[in-house]
């Protein structure tokens, strides 16, 4: 069977939305054109790929497998493409990076920008979403290269170390709980927090830790880096959690408490991931290499 690969996009979208009709405002298409191509698909594979109703479409048994294929083969085009691009004049490279917050926030900026000094013609498209996110983004070609806490299972995804971190809880010298030596998430969950604001995913992480445990976080600043929640705490508006490495890179770390958290999911290993280090195009694999050297 040969696929075209509109067709496969258009496939996908519809997979991913929902909706034919999404699908055809996604891929600039007349709702008539993707129903058409979608059954042009049906008939290659000699299968019903979607249910139908007026709430939408749903995928079929027959239409998950294909799905999962149909993404393979477009990022497998993908690669392709930038491998021939290489040997194009004017060549321009793109890695599409996904990482957590801890990575984002707390080493890509000078990691990341140390690799692009050194390579001037290629762009990187960075991404902040939880871990389990940067996994499925991995493993379905959304994302080139992905930066995750090692406490989600990877799959079948090739993985390598890229640093160990801590979440810590940050406050003014005078709280009450400053000379904890160690903390459980819940003995805090009820204090007043200085945190990230909700598109980071490091506070989506806690507030479902929170739940978890019947309560919710009392968020009194949002702000939107780690150094300013440390700022924050300092001068007593609450407490707040973020990484090790962030707060020992606080301009005035003496006027700050940092006390561990105990919970075993405080412990922040993240972890570099791809479908394949070997099916990467040359800049992207020289990426990996450089994340996985660099301090």
């Amino acid at each position: 069977m040969h696929f075209d690969t509109s067709d496969l996009k258009i496939f996908v979208a519809a997979a991913e939305q929902g909706s034919l009709t999404a699908a055809s405002q996604h891929c600039h298409l007349a709702l008539a054109a993707v129903s058409k191509r979608i059954g042009k698909l049906e008939e290659q594979t000699g299968s019903v790929l979607f249910s139908r109703s007026k709430a939408g479409v749903e995928l079929t048994p027959a239409g998950r497998v294909f799905l999962r294929h149909a993404r393979s083969w477009l990022y497998d085009f993908q690669l392709l493409n930038a491998e021939l691009q290489e040997h194009a004049r004017g060549f321009r490279g793109l890695v599409r990076l996904a990482a957590n917050t801890n990575a984002m926030l707390g080493f890509l900026p000078e990691t990341v920008g140390a690799y692009l000094r050194q390579h001037q013609q290629v762009d990187i498209r960075i991404e902040e979403v939880l871990s389990v996110e940067v996994i499925r983004r991995v493993a379905e070609g959304r994302a080139d290269v992905g930066i995750f806490a090692a406490s989600v299972d990877a799959g079948r995804l090739e993985c390598f170390p890229f640093r160990d971190d801590l979440l810590v809880v940050v406050m003014a010298r005078d709280h009450p709980l400053a000379g904890a030596t160690a903390l459980h998430f819940e003995a805090v969950v009820e204090e007043d927090f200085i945190a990230l604001d909700q598109q980071a995913a490091i506070q989506s992480f806690l507030d479902e830790k929170a739940q978890h445990l019947g309560k919710s976080m009392h968020i009194r600043v949002e702000t939107r880096s780690f150094d300013a929640v440390c700022r924050f705490a300092q001068c007593g508006f609450g407490i707040g959690i973020v990484p090790r490495s962030s707060a020992e890179r606080f301009g005035d770390a003496n006027s700050l408490a940092v006390v561990p958290l105990a919970d075993d999911w405080a412990e922040r290993r993240l972890q570099i991931a791809v479908r394949s280090l070997d099916a990467l195009p040359s800049y992207a694999r020289q990426l990996v290499e450089h994340l996985r050297r660099a301090d």
